[in-house]
């Protein structure tokens, strides 16, 4: 054998034994830790891991009543976000033609200096009472202060088989503009 092969298999041999000896040293770190479904299905809820998970609470009327779909979407119209409770406080749920509950609800709290922006339905915008920013149904930034656009919620629509029913959401960290 040539001293560069010998010198290459010594350090295959080195290598593969110092791989086996760490693995069994440190166990614990080559073995997978437990996922937070929580926290990764509301950063990543299309992850194959999230199918059967739904994070997050029900989401229900201003009376706190929760939502039944069917009957929510017969008095919705497309274009027009809906205000419900659910998260920490409110999201707005965003309806689609058809019309259909948006994969997405809109965290209302400006992301100027964190006031609560409110719909507006005569001028079909979300409008900051603190210094004026306005926003479009979709959320995006139409005149600022605020430079970015309001924060995104992931909501999910349970099938009618599903013992919770209705209607849930969860956090979704925010688009960029």
């Amino acid at each position: 054998m040539t001293k560069n092969r010998r010198q290459f298999l010594q350090y295959m041999v080195t290598g593969t034994a110092g791989s086996v000896a760490i693995g069994w040293l440190f166990p614990a770190a080559s073995q997978s830790e437990n996922v937070d479904l929580e926290k990764l299905c509301s950063s990543f809820p299309h992850n194959s891991q999230c199918e059967n998970y739904l994070p997050g609470v029900r989401a229900a009327d201003s009376e706190g009543k929760p939502i039944e779909v069917s009957e929510f979407l017969a008095d919705a119209k497309a274009g027009i976000p809906v205000l419900v409770k659910g998260l920490p406080k409110v999201a707005y749920l965003v309806i689609n033609e058809g019309p259909k509950i948006a994969e997405y609800g809109i965290n209302p709290v400006c992301t100027h200096l964190g006031c609560t922006v409110e719909w507006k339905a005569e001028r079909s915008r979300f409008e900051c009472p603190c210094h004026g920013s306005q926003f479009d149904s979709q959320g995006q930034v139409t005149k600022g202060p605020a430079k970015r656009s309001l924060p995104l919620v992931t909501v999910v629509v349970q099938a009618k088989s599903n013992p919770f029913g209705g209607k849930k959401t969860c956090d979704r960290s925010a688009r960029k503009n």
